[in-house]
C-alpha cells in the first residue's frame, strides 16, 4: 500500500523496465542486538508520522533500543530508485512499499531476504516466499462522503454511476499513484475481474469518466475541507483520520461499498545494503510482534496477522480499525502477475477512460 502517491509514470516506467545488473546477495542473517546497539540512527523511506500510527510505532521501536529514526516521505517508485542509485553509498535501511511494488523491488534486486520470528504467521498470500517483502498491515479501500453536501449517500459502485453525482467523484490518478492503482484494483475486483483480468476496472471508469461524475481535482485533505471533494475513493485508515481531523467542521461518512471489502497490504522491505542491517531486521521483527501490530491497529489499519487469525486485538482496539472484513474480502493473491501490469494500467487509463 502507499498513501496518496507513488510517484511519476516516467519513474514507475524506468523502475519497471532496467533490470539491475549487480547479483542479489542472498543473505538472511538473524540480527544481533548487541551490534544493532553500536549502529546507531536507522533511516527510513516512505513512513510518514501521520500514516498508519508510524509515528508511534517508530517511538516505541527507538525507546526499546535507544536508538533514533529519521524517515524521509516518498514513493513506492521513488523507494526502489533510491535504494538502487545509492547502492555504493547507501542510506535507508528499510521502507514501506505498496505489495505490488514487491516484485518489482525484488526484480530490481533492492530487496534483502528476511525471514525473522514474525515471518511464519504473515499469510502466504500477503508475503514473498523467500522473505524479500513482508506484509505489515491491510488498508480498505472506501468511500468518504461529505454528508453536508451528498444527501443521498452512494452504497456501492453501481451508485456512483448515476446522474445525481455528476462531478462528484474524486480519485488519485491510477498512472502516478499507489492509491489510484488500489482504487483502480477494487473496482476490478467489485466488477468481476482480479489481477488478470483488468478489463472491469477499464469498463467501469470509462463509463464513470462519460457520465461526468469524475472531478479533476486533488484528493486531499484540504478539498475535502473546503468542500470541493464531496466523494473521495481511498483507504479507510486515511477516511478515518480525515474524519477525525475535521470532527465538528465537515460531517463525513466512510463507506465500505457493497460489492465487498477489498484489501491492500503494505509491505516491508529491507534494503539490499542497509547501512544498518541489525537495526533494520530487528525493527522488522518488532512490527510483526504483537506490540507492533497493535500499534498499527490504533492508527486505523488492520493488522496482517490479526488478519491470519493468530492475533486477537484487546477489547479498546477492537473499534479501530473502521473497516468489518468478513470471511469474503478480496484480495490479490498473485502479487508477481500484478506488478506486471502496472504499465497497462498507465497506458490503457490514457486510452479507454480518458480518451473516450
Amino acid at each position: 500500500m502507499k498513501r496518496i502517491k507513488v510517484g511519476v509514470y516516467a519513474l514507475v516506467a524506468c523502475v519497471l523496465a532496467i533490470v539491475l545488473a549487480l547479483p542479489v546477495v542472498a543473505t538472511a542473517q538473524q540480527p544481533d542486538p548487541a551490534k544493532a546497539r553500536a549502529e546507531g540512527k536507522i533511516v527510513s523511506y516512505g513512513q510518514p508520522d501521520d500514516w498508519a500510527n508510524w509515528k508511534e510505532i517508530w517511538q516505541v521501536f527507538c525507546a526499546k533500543y535507544g536508538r533514533t529514526h529519521q524517515d524521509t516521505d516518498m514513493s513506492s517508485a521513488e523507494e526502489i530508485a533510491k535504494f538502487k542509485a545509492e547502492r555504493n553509498n547507501p542510506v535507508a535501511d528499510a521502507t514501506e512499499v505498496g505489495m505490488i511494488w514487491g516484485p518489482i523491488a525484488v526484480r530490481e534486486g533492492v530487496a534483502a531476504p528476511y525471514k525473522g520470528p514474525g515471518w511464519e504467521k504473515v499469510p502466504a498470500w500477503a508475503k514473498d516466499p523467500n522473505g524479500h517483502w513482508t506484509g505489515m498491515y491491510v488498508g480498505v479501500l472506501t468511500f468518504t462522503v461529505n454528508t453536508q453536501i451528498v444527501k443521498n449517500v452512494p452504497r456501492s459502485w453501481a451508485d456512483l454511476l448515476k446522474p445525481e453525482y455528476k462531478n462528484s467523484v474524486v480519485i488519485s490518478d491510477p498512472r502516478t499513484s499507489g492509491t489510484g492503482v488500489a482504487t483502480f484494483l477494487s473496482a476490478v475486483f467489485a466488477n468481476g475481474g482480479n489481477e488478470k483480468n483488468l478489463d472491469p476496472g477499464f469498463k467501469y471508469f470509462a463509463q464513470l469518466y462519460k457520465a461526468g461524475n469524475m472531478k479533476a481535482i486533488g484528493r486531499n485533505l484540504a478539498n475535502v475541507q473546503k468542500g470541493e471533494a464531496p466523494i473521495t475513493i481511498g483507504y479507510d485508515l486515511q477516511a478515518a483520520s480525515w474524519r477525525d481531523t475535521l470532527k465538528g467542521q465537515v460531517p463525513l461518512e466512510v463507506v465500505v461499498p457493497s460489492e465487498g471489502v477489498f484489501l491492500m497490504p503494505g509491505a516491508i522491505v529491507i534494503n539490499q545494503w542497509a547501512p544498518h542491517p541489525n537495526l533494520a531486521r530487528l525493527f522488522v521483527d518488532f512490527i510483526l510482534s504483537d506490540e507492533g501490530q497493535r500499534l498499527f491497529a490504533k492508527g486505523y489499519a488492520h493488522p496482517i496477522r490479526v488478519i491470519a487469525g493468530n492475533l486477537t486485538l484487546p477489547a479498546d482496539l477492537n473499534p479501530k480499525p473502521i473497516t468489518q472484513l468478513g470471511s469474503s474480502a478480496k484480495y490479490v493473491r498473485d502479487w508477481n502477475a500484478a506488478s506486471l501490469l502496472l504499465r497497462d494500467v498507465a497506458r490503457r487509463w490514457a486510452q479507454e477512460v480518458l480518451g473516450q
